[in-house]
């Protein structure tokens, strides 16, 4: 659980090393990540939790640019822009993180583009669901003849006291 934290950290703060990472996600799944990272795939960063100043780390793109550069995905279209601050989930407290309804009316999309055909939106971490949620809405209501799938490098288990496998790739489907 401890190095599970740390390592979540390291990404918050954009210390990690991806192909590492990669690498690990491949030889423990096969194919299962082929539909999220293929070579055929629009990356589309997460918004962080308030709207981006320049010079600011924005994890999410680092992670799909360090995807990118690795062969994976076709391009990345940071086509999602927060317009107002919201909580931020981690510090938001259990009960008090924003709900899919409260990130969609901080979102937009940005750019007149043609229309990605597979979208994967990229995460640095993902806990309940909600920002991912919403932004793949947004992308819908956008493209609606788009596929849109969604990476977390991480996914956060709450307050699970001892994580018994570290690397364990989980792959389904977030509801609202």
């Amino acid at each position: 659980s401890q190095k599970s934290k740390q390592s979540c950290n390291k990404i918050k703060a954009g210390r990690f090393v991806l192909d590492r990472i990669v690498s690990h996600l491949q030889a423990a799944t096969g194919q299962v990540l082929q539909p999220f990272l293929d070579p055929s795939v629009t990356f589309v960063p997460v918004p962080k939790s308030h709207p981006l100043t320049e010079g600011a780390l924005w994890p999410s793109l680092v992670i799909a640019e360090e995807l990118r550069r690795l062969g994976y995905g076709e391009a990345i279209l940071p086509l999602i822009k927060r317009t107002s601050p919201i909580k931020k989930s981690a510090t938001a407290g259990w009960g008090n993180r924003p709900g899919v309804t409260e990130h969609y009316r901080t979102l937009e999309v940005i750019g007149d583009i043609f229309p990605p055909l597979k979208i994967t939106l990229i995460d640095d971490v993902l806990t309940k669901g909600s920002t991912v949620f919403a932004c793949a809405r947004l992308l819908h209501e956008h493209f609606p003849q788009a596929e849109i799938r969604a990476f977390a490098l991480f996914r956060t288990q709450g307050f699970i006291p001892e994580i018994e496998k570290f690397i364990e790739p989980s792959v389904g489907t977030i509801s609202y």
